[in-house]
């Protein structure tokens, strides 16, 4: 929620109560100035209105989009008076709002510096630089605008509310506790437990109130927040204990109940002749291996005759975000393969857009899990809000959820729904490896599901099924694996790709190998350690040359590096390209340095070309060749040694040109485990089933050596 502040609160009433109160109907508390704040000059009353019209557009602004709009027509309003300092803060606010990054620290900065007494500022500028990834010079901010006074206590709130906001929970909870300790004001308490129970800290709220709870006027909202606290903790008591509740996020527990609510769902039988409505969820269709395996599988299971079409009534993809906005991540498309799914004729919704509805409007007989649904983690509402009714009126029998972000909101949207069959797919490792990706909801919400009948968990690669189950402590054997489908490349090139092919090749003409990356260039894929490689290798065997496939965030720093380390005549920057199979063509081996991978795809591929593969053991790598025959598998993924790289590089090159009967092998062995159809084949099986893997296990005493493609 966004606090709408007015800048001018003494010498422009008329402005800020215009503000305030609409402000207030929409439950929103400003954060009020510092005492001593300096104050724009008077301005007219036509300026007071503007102000106060920029602040109604603030507060309607509730998503991305309308803020959008919203903006063109304050830009508007604004006319000349965007020097005005109330205006410049307003405009920010929206801006902010819209999902706009292009020059909004330098605005934020501009605006601190004119007026470093204001708190609303100061939130602002220090959000602003969170989202930088700059918290230490937000809290350095906090501490500069808004420092530690102890004997204040209204300032005291103050900084505790910002530091709240740009999440230094830490911090904040000291001087809230340290506030009530010296001062014991109920404002400060009643503020404290608001803050609190945002978080989900349920038991805590409950503490810091129950010593003023008895004195708080009857109706006021103070007794209202203290008795709605007191009556979600008996609440949820009945389902954790005292302890359990004490440091417990209470979102997450909600999340973890309302799973649990569907353990005894039953199941319709097993009706494998029976054409299935499929939907296949993700959150982008940016350039990467998950999302172009759903594609490439959405569109098989899409075509009249395709493999596994008999088993298939419809296929629809649906979304989180396809279509480019402000706050798009810069340098990566979210639309990459909605081309090819547009072409295939597969419909495609993209979530964002689908209408909300709220929990308390959709029909859930059971009261408790209704009640439940009112405390669910943001992402987790968001797909019940929106995804559970779209998949309630399309009737799926299979919704595949693809990666942990998807599995997250989009998992009890589907069981609320009916789904009968509820793939978790993963593709890669598991976010407790992955740290900068993990959430405290991911280990309760996969535990939880795993009692739930209809759940499968699929895996693209052995090793990925291995880390998720020694994760969550699951047998092996609850864990299909579904390698990835990779289709016979053409070896063909579009007229630009032979053009800078043909180029590099003339000025190399002397190459005695060609050494190739397919990848994007983003930290995981460790560019900067390719090129490094490159260069020791070139020191090695001077008349080697190099191609990297692809872009990215880092591809400008890594064209610097190799000018820097004097290789850039040997290396050709291919970029972004849809005719990969024309670049495995000029290559002799592949090369992948990632610290983390799923499957990757770019291996298999290689391997079907009959290209050697070098890669770090990340994920499932080594089950892409067969390690010191048709590649090498280094032998650390998080520090590789590069010296070492390229003495095994060089012995894979000079085998591979020896041998054809090697290159014939990659060929065939990625041809029999990673076909299109095979996929296809495993994934059809997967929806033709409501028998969970536990379930399967139980029946059939298969065990952890049963875990198979």
């Amino acid at each position: 929620m966004v606090a709408v502040l007015t800048m001018n609160e003494t010498k422009h009433a008329g402005t800020a109560a215009a503000a305030a109160s609409v402000a207030y109907a929409a439950g929103i508390e400003p954060i009020p100035a510092q005492r001593g704040m300096s104050v724009a000059a008077p301005c007219s009353q036509d300026a007071d209105a503007v102000r106060a019209e920029l602040a109604r557009l603030v507060v309607q602004a509730k998503t991305a989009r309308l803020a959008q709009d919203a903006l063109a027509e304050a830009r508007t309003l604004a006319g000349d008076g965007a020097q005005d300092a109330e205006t410049r803060f307003l405009l920010l606010q929206l801006m902010e709002m819209s999902g706009q990054t292009e020059g909004m620290l330098d605005a934020w900065h501009a605006l601190s510096a004119d007026w470093p007494g204001h708190a609303g500022i100061t939130r602002g500028y220090a959000l602003r630089l969170v989202k930088e990834k700059k918290a230490d010079a937000a809290l350095a901010l906090i501490d500069r605008c808004m420092p530690d006074t102890p004997d204040d206590a209204s300032a005291g709130l103050a900084r505790a509310e910002v530091l709240a906001d740009v999440r230094a929970h830490e911090a904040s909870d000291a001087l809230f506790e340290r506030l009530i300790a010296r001062h014991d004001r109920r404002d400060i308490r009643i503020a404290f437990a608001k803050r609190l129970k945002k978080r989900g800290r349920l038991a805590q709220a409950v503490a810091v109130l129950q010593p003023i709870a008895a004195s708080l006027a009857p109706g006021s909202k103070a007794a209202q927040l203290a008795a709605a606290l007191a009556s979600d903790h008996a609440f949820f008591r009945q389902y954790e204990t005292e302890a359990a509740l004490a440091g417990a996020d209470i979102k997450i527990v909600a999340m973890k109940h309302a799973i649990l609510s569907f353990r005894e769902r039953v199941l319709p039988k097993t009706d494998g002749g029976r054409a299935k409505a499929i939907a296949l969820v993700t959150g982008s269709l940016g350039p990467g291996g998950a999302e172009r395996q759903l594609t490439r599988l959405a569109c098989h299971l899409h075509k009249p005759q395709g493999q596994g079409a008999a088993a298939v009534s419809r296929v629809e993809v649906l979304v989180r975000q396809h279509t480019e906005t402000a706050g798009s991540p810069s340098g990566q498309r979210l639309d990459f393969y909605l081309g090819a799914l547009n072409e295939a004729g597969v419909p495609v919704t993209e979530i964002n857009d689908l209408p909300v509805v709220a929990a308390s409007h959709q029909s859930v007989a059971d009261a408790d899990l209704s009640r439940m649904l009112g405390h669910l983690p943001p992402p987790v509402h968001y797909g019940v809000g929106r995804l559970a009714p779209y998949f309630r009126e399309g009737r799926f029998d299979v919704v595949s959820l693809w990666q942990d972000g998807t599995c997250l909101f989009g998992a009890l949207a589907a069981l609320l729904a009916g789904v009968p069959v509820i793939h978790l797919v993963f593709r890669g490792l598991p976010p407790n490896i992955r740290r900068e990706r993990d959430r405290p909801e991911y280990a309760v919400l996969y535990k939880a599901l795993a009692e739930v009948p209809g759940i499968h968990f699929v895996c693209n690669s052995r090793a990925g099924a291995q880390a998720y189950a020694s994760w969550l402590d699951l047998p092996l054997a609850r864990f299909h694996i579904l390698y990835n489908g990779v289709p016979e490349l053409d070896t063909a090139g579009s007229h630009e790709d032979v053009q800078r092919w043909e180029a590099f090749a003339k000025t190399t003409a002397d190459a005695s190998e060609t050494i190739g990356g397919v990848f994007r260039f983003e930290p995981d894929k460790r560019p900067s350690s390719w090129i490094r490689l490159a260069a020791k290798y070139l020191k090695k065997r001077p008349l080697a040359r190099f191609v990297i496939v692809g872009d990215g965030r880092l591809q400008q720093s890594a064209v610097e590096l190799a000018n820097e380390l004097g290789i850039s005549s040997r290396l050709l920057f291919a970029g972004l390209s849809s005719h990969v199979g024309y670049w495995y063509s000029k290559m002799d081996a592949k090369v992948l340095l990632s610290r983390f991978e799923g499957l990757p795809n770019v291996l298999i591929e290689a391997q079907m070309l009959g290209v050697a593969t070098l890669s770090t053991p990340a994920g499932g790598a080594g089950e892409c060749f067969v390690d010191g025959v048709t590649g090498h598998l280094l032998e650390c993924a998080d520090q590789p040694d590069l010296q070492s790289a390229c003495d095994k590089l060089a012995n894979l090159v000079e085998h591979y040109k020896a041998h054809e009967a090697t290159r014939e092998h990659a060929r065939q062995r990625a041809r029999m485990l990673f076909s299109v159809n095979a996929m296809i084949g495993k994934f059809t099986d997967l929806c033709c089933s409501t028998v969970s893997g536990v379930e399967s296990i139980r029946q059939t005493g298969e065990h952890e050596n049963s875990l198979v493609a």
